[in-house]
């Protein structure tokens, strides 16, 4: 898993401490959201309760007036269709009067006889109209004991739309006919707006159908299309939210009165200005918002201060590993802290310098001395060779002077080995090719072959370094291989030649010296049970960890084959 830097970790640990002011903040924010609904509900519902108690206290009112007038002896009495006319007259009299003392209330007040054709009225016009088809006369009729509310109706008397109401006329417990009074729409708009206990509510009233009865014009205006109403009325839906005839947004609460003919419609408006309609949540954003400029500020603010300096302090640190020569000179002035570490660093690089030329001094020095060393080792080698040879010279024997020959040779790889070391920039690796070649070179040009023609050398060895454990070993196989192949008689021979190849095969190095040269009767065969450059080979062989096979071919000559592990990568450490 990625890990984390160090500003996310500072964000992170910052966030982790506002989220418990975020969740108070929520907190907060649903119980004010709920005590503002709360608040909000009372209010409809005590605006609601308090017009219900108009609309009742109303036609309490209306209730208690009509009885008393219906209970008159000469309005009673006028509900006969053989009263007299003095009768009627005091009827109209009392009931015009009684009118009078309600003005804008009521709209006309008249007795029925039992078929429905007024007898008396307020108003001499209604006089022998019919009104059996008037839902309120029928309720009368079929039975009802107390005050009826009929339906919402256009007046035949007056102009104005009224809610007729009334009360049976009965004599010896037969019906006679009906009592009834107008209450005007007039009268409804005042009781409503009697309700109306802030600027904010309004209240209407309606039918059944959803049809507007009373109320002013602004609570008229605020209601839906009355098909709407009708549905939450249908559905028994006293809480709806929805778009008035105004276009504005509104709650309503819808609550029977009377005999749940009519109903008062309270009406609040709901805030159009998103803060106000947000309402507590306000403050939950602007503290998230504030959370969030905090984080961008500490995001910012730890990039400025803290991940920048630390990156030029890091870019300045490669630089100084890669041996560059910088001075420490932010763009910007840095923090104490910052500036702090900084000068940390900086006196780090110097140490760091200086113990790098105290080093690369002590280097040069060992390098020196190294190459002073196998410089000498390579000149006393030569010497050495030198004297073998000056002493090889006073030696009558070709068998002794050939032994001399041979051991000279091993001197001298010892010398071209040093050689190699000194003139390259590795004092532990050598050129494993040109190592070879320069080795056969020089043993040919000490050792001339028996026979008019010299072979030729095929020398082909992978491009490889080695270190001294391998190169040593190696240098004196070919040394012994290529003398005792320069024994061989060439003479017959079309194309001599001595050839060494070295091939990888996977983990294993394979070396491979043969010749096609003929061996002298005199010499010991290839067999492990004579000579000394055949012993010699087998040891050095096993001092690389291999194995060694030496075959005389049918066609003549010598095959040496060395097989050994692959040089591993740190033989030049172990060297």
């Amino acid at each position: 898993m990625a890990r984390w830097s160090l500003r996310t970790k500072l964000v992170t640990l910052v966030a982790l401490a506002l989220l418990p002011v975020l969740g108070l903040a929520i907190w907060q924010a649903e119980l004010q959201e709920r005590s503002e609904a709360s608040q909000r509900a009372a209010a409809l519902a005590s605006v609601s309760d308090l017009a219900v108690a108009r609309y009742a206290g109303l036609f309490d009112a209306s209730r208690r007036m009509l009885t008393a007038a219906c209970a008159d002896e000469s309005v009673e009495q006028s509900a006969d269709p053989e009263a007299s006319g003095e009768t009627v007259g005091r009827c109209e009299a009392y009931l015009s009067k009684l009118l009078d003392t309600y003005p804008g209330q009521y709209s006309t007040a008249l007795v029925t006889d039992e078929r429905g054709i007024a007898r008396c009225a307020s108003a001499h016009r209604a006089i022998g109209m019919n009104f059996s088809d008037r839902d309120v006369f029928q309720k009368t009729q079929r039975g009802g004991q107390g005050l009826v509310v009929g339906d919402a109706i256009a007046s035949r008397v007056s102009t104005s739309a009224i809610i007729p109401i009334a009360i049976p006329i009965t004599r010896d417990g037969a019906y006679r006919g009906m009592c009834a009074v107008g209450i005007t729409l007039k009268a409804l708009a005042q009781a409503a707006a009697q309700a109306e206990d802030t600027a904010s509510t309004a209240v209407a009233v309606i039918d059944r159908s959803g049809a507007a009865l009373g109320g002013d014009a602004t609570a008229m205006r605020r209601l839906p299309v009355p098909a709407r109403l009708a549905e939450a009325l249908a559905g028994n839906q006293l809480r709806i939210a929805d778009f008035g005839q105004d276009g504005a947004y509104y709650h309503f609460w819808i609550r029977p009165v009377g005999a749940n003919t009519l109903f008062a419609v309270v009406s609040a408006p709901v805030p159009e200005n998103p803060l106000a309609f947000a309402g507590a949540w306000v403050g939950v954003f602007f503290v998230a918002l504030s959370s969030a400029v905090v984080l961008l500020v500490i995001w910012f603010g730890a990039d400025r201060w803290c991940v920048r300096p630390l990156r030029y302090i890091q870019d300045f640190a490669d630089k100084v590993a890669r041996g560059e020569t910088i001075t420490l000179a932010p763009p910007r002035p840095w923090s104490p802290e910052m500036a702090s570490v900084g000068a940390g660093v900086t006196a780090m690089a110097e140490a760091i310098a200086s113990r790098e030329a105290a080093l690369r001094a002590n280097l040069e020095q060992r390098d020196h001395m190294l190459r002073e060393i196998h410089h000498r080792v390579k000149n006393n080698l030569q010497m050495i060779s030198s004297l073998l040879n000056l002493q090889a010279g006073e030696i009558r024997s070709p068998r002794i002077r050939r032994f001399f020959g041979d051991a000279q040779n091993r001197v001298l790889t010892l010398s071209i080995l040093h050689r190699h070391l000194y003139e390259r920039s590795s004092w532990s690796l050598v050129d494993f090719q040109q190592f070879i070649s320069d080795l056969v070179r020089q043993i040919s040009v000490g050792r001339a072959p028996s026979g008019k023609q010299a072979p030729r050398y095929h020398i082909r060895a992978p491009i490889m370094a080695v270190g001294p454990d391998t190169a040593i070993p190696i240098g004196l196989i070919v040394t012994e291989a290529v003398s005792i192949a320069l024994t061989h008689d060439f003479s017959r021979t079309p194309s001599p030649q001595i050839r060494i190849e070295t091939s990888e095969r996977g983990e294993e190095v394979e070396l491979v010296i043969e010749d096609n040269g003929a061996a002298r009767a005199a010499q010991p065969a290839p067999d492990g049970r004579g000579g000394f450059g055949l012993t010699l080979i087998r040891g050095l062989a096993m001092q690389l960890g291999g194995e060694v096979t030496i075959d005389r071919k049918p066609e003549g000559g010598n095959r040496v084959v060395v097989v050994f592990p692959t040089p591993s990568a740190d033989e030049p450490a172990n060297a």
